[in-house]
C-alpha cells in the first residue's frame, strides 16, 4: 500500500489534517475552559462581596441608640456580633426551591459559625485562613480569596468585627458545559476530517488520473504499434509537460524503430545480391563440365561478389561498433596533408576514367588521429565527388588551418543534391539516385560512415549543395595540441 502514490498522499494528508484538528480542538477547549473558569471565579468574588454587604448594626431601642451615639460616633461601638441579612439579589440562590448548590457560611471573630445557609454543608467546612486579630472598629473588606474543594469553588472575605464570610458555588454546571463543548469540538473535528479525507481522495484521483492515462498508453505501445500518443492537450497540470516529453520520446522510438526496420531490410537486400550472384554462378559451374577458362571467370565473379559482401559487412560492423560505443581509433601524430595526397593519388585513375580533373591546394595540418579511418573518409568523399560529377568536370580539394581546426574541403561540379533529399544524406542506406548508386556499386553507407568516423575524432562534417551546380563537403578536425618542452 505504501508503494502507491495515491495511498501515500492520502495517509500524509490524513495525518496532517488530524494533527491540525486535534491541535486546534485542544487549544480551543483549553482557552474556553480557562476563560469560563475565570468568569466563574469572577462571578464568585462579586457574589461574596455582595454577600458581605449584608452586615449592619443591630437595631436598638431609641434611648439606647441615643446613648450609643452620644458615647461614640461608631455605630458598631460596643457590639460583640453584628446582624446579617442576605441581600435580596442573592436570596434566590439559597432558597430550597433552587437546584443550584450554592451555600454560604459566616464565622465570628472566635471562629465559631454564627450563620449558614445549609447546616449539613457547614459541618464539613473548615475555617478559611487564620483567625483575624481583634480590631475595635470594622475594617474595610479585604480582596476575596479563592479556594477549591472537590467540585466547589469557595470565596471568602473579612466582615465587620472579625467575621469571615465564605460563599461556595458548584462548578458542575461549568464542567457539564465544557464536556458538551469537548463533544461538540470532537464531532466537528471528525466531520471535518471525514470531509477532508473525501476531498483529498477526490483530488488525488484527479491528480493521478493523467498518470493512469499515460500508463495505459505506454502499455499499448509495442513494436508493432508505435503510433499511439498521449493526449497532452487534455492534461491541464504539470503532467502535461511530461506527456509532451513522453510523446517526443515515443516519436523518436517510432522513428528509430522504422529506421531499424529499413536498415535491416536494406542490409538484407544488399547482402542478398552478392550471395545470389555467388550461388547462381556456382550452381551453373556445377551443372556441367566446363573449360578452365570458364571456371576461372566464374571464380572471378564470385570473388568480386564476395569482396563487395565483405566491404558491406565491414561497414555494418563499423557502424554497429560506433553505436555501441566500441569504435576504437589508433591515434597517432600525423600530417593530414600526407593522407589527403595519398587518397588523391589513389582515386586519380577513377577520375581519368570519368574525365574529371582534380585540383588540390593543401597545407600541413598536424593531428592526433587514426590515419586509416581518415583515409577512409577522404576516399569516400573523393569517390562520390568523381562518380556524381559531370564529364569534363572538376573536383577541388583544399586543406587549410581555421583557428584550432583543420578544414578539409572537397567540392565538385556535379549534379548536386535536391533540397528534399539533403536532410537524409547521412542516413544509412540512403541513396539520392538509387538506380545509379546500385549500378555504380554503392551501398548507401559511405556518408554515414564518414560522419561516424569524423564525430569519433570530435570533428564535424557538413555540406551545401545546389542542384545542377555541384556539392561541397567540409570536414573540421581538431589540431593536435602543441607539445611543450621544459
Amino acid at each position: 500500500m505504501f508503494r502507491s502514490i495515491q495511498w501515500t498522499l492520502q495517509l500524509w494528508h490524513a495525518c496532517l489534517l488530524a494533527v491540525v484538528l486535534i491541535g486546534f480542538g485542544v487549544a480551543s477547549h483549553y482557552a474556553i475552559s480557562r476563560s469560563r473558569y475565570q468568569q466563574f471565579d469572577t462571578d464568585l468574588e462579586r457574589s461574596v462581596q455582595l454577600l458581605a454587604a449584608g452586615f449592619h448594626p443591630p437595631r436598638l431601642p431609641e434611648t439606647a441608640a441615643e446613648e450609643v451615639a452620644a458615647a461614640s460616633s461608631d455605630p458598631w461601638h460596643g457590639l460583640l456580633e453584628p446582624e446579617f441579612e442576605v441581600p435580596a439579589a442573592l436570596a434566590p440562590r439559597f432558597s430550597s426551591g433552587q437546584s443550584r448548590a450554592d451555600y454560604y457560611v459566616i464565622w465570628n471573630r472566635e471562629g465559631r459559625i454564627m450563620r449558614t445557609s445549609h447546616a449539613g454543608v457547614a459541618s464539613t467546612l473548615s475555617y478559611p485562613g487564620t483567625l483575624p486579630q481583634w480590631y475595635p472598629h470594622p475594617r474595610a473588606p479585604s480582596p476575596p480569596q479563592i479556594r477549591k474543594r472537590s467540585e466547589f469553588h469557595e470565596a471568602y472575605v473579612n466582615g465587620p468585627l472579625g467575621t469571615r464570610i465564605l460563599l461556595g458555588m458548584s462548578v458542575r454546571p461549568v464542567q457539564i458545559e465544557l464536556r458538551r463543548l469537548a463533544f461538540l469540538l470532537s464531532a466537528i473535528g471528525c466531520g471535518v476530517l471525514v470531509i477532508g479525507l473525501m476531498g483529498g481522495w477526490i483530488v488525488s484521483l484527479r491528480v493521478l488520473r493523467p498518470i493512469q492515462t499515460i500508463t495505459a498508453v505506454a502499455q499499448e505501445i509495442s513494436a508493432s504499434n508505435l503510433s499511439r500518443r498521449i493526449a497532452a492537450a487534455e492534461i491541464q497540470s504539470e503532467l502535461g509537460s511530461l506527456a509532451g516529453v513522453l510523446n517526443e520520446m515515443f516519436a523518436r522510438l517510432d522513428a528509430a524503430f522504422q529506421h531499424q526496420v529499413r536498415f535491416t531490410a536494406d542490409a538484407s537486400h544488399e547482402l542478398r545480391t552478392p550471395l545470389s550472384v555467388i550461388h547462381t554462378h556456382v550452381q551453373l559451374a556445377l551443372s556441367r563440365d566446363r573449360s578452365a577458362d570458364e571456371y576461372r571467370k566464374t571464380l572471378e565473379t564470385c570473388l568480386r561478389a564476395s569482396s563487395r559482401m565483405k566491404d558491406l559487412v565491414d561497414s555494418l560492423l563499423l557502424l554497429a561498433g560506433a553505436d555501441a560505443g566500441r569504435l576504437t581509433l589508433k591515434r597517432e601524430a600525423l600530417d593530414l596533408r600526407t593522407i589527403v595526397e595519398g587518397c588523391v593519388a589513389m582515386v586519380a585513375p577513377l577520375a581519368e576514367a570519368k574525365h574529371v580533373g582534380i585540383e588540390a591546394d593543401l597545407c600541413s595540418a598536424e593531428l592526433m588521429a587514426d590515419a586509416s579511418r581518415l583515409a577512409q573518409v577522404t576516399t569516400n568523399l573523393l569517390t562520390n565527388a568523381i562518380r556524381y560529377n559531370r564529364s569534363e568536370g572538376r573536383v577541388q580539394v583544399s586543406l587549410a588551418i581555421n583557428g584550432s581546426h583543420a578544414l578539409l574541403t572537397i567540392a565538385d561540379t556535379g549534379v548536386g543534391i535536391p533540397a528534399e533529399n539533403q536532410p537524409h544524406v547521412f542516413e544509412r542506406f540512403y541513396r539520392v539516385d538509387k538506380a545509379r548508386s546500385r549500378e555504380e556499386g554503392g551501398s548507401g553507407l559511405g556518408l554515414a560512415i564518414c560522419k561516424t568516423i569524423v564525430e569519433a575524432h570530435h570533428g564535424t562534417i557538413t555540406f551545401h549543395s545546389e542542384l545542377g551546380r555541384g556539392t561541397t563537403f567540409e570536414v573540421r578536425l581538431p589540431l593536435a595540441a602543441p607539445s611543450t618542452t621544459g
